[in-house]
């Protein structure tokens, strides 16, 4: 997962995103994102990726919106998100 985390963090550091990475003991990771007003919560877990946009009317939740089971499939829709 730490291979991942560098890569999400990679990706977002070349936007000047602002973000946090929070990590558990469970080795699960949280990634918040700030884009454009917007707010994106990352979660890593039991090698699985998670996508949720937290907004007023929908609160954060610890199921993401969308789970991806490949890398590559997370990647693409990660990368969608930062170049909105």
């Amino acid at each position: 997962m730490k291979q991942h985390i560098e890569e999400i963090s990679d990706l977002i550091e070349n936007k000047n995103i602002r973000y946090e990475i929070h990590s558990f003991d469970s080795n699960a990771y949280i990634i918040d994102i700030w884009i454009n007003n917007g707010f994106y919560c990352i979660q890593l877990f039991d090698y699985k990726f998670g996508i949720s946009k937290v907004t007023e009317e929908i609160d954060f939740n610890t199921i993401p919106d969308k789970t991806f089971n490949e890398w590559e499939d997370f990647k693409f829709e990660l990368e969608k998100i930062i170049n909105e």
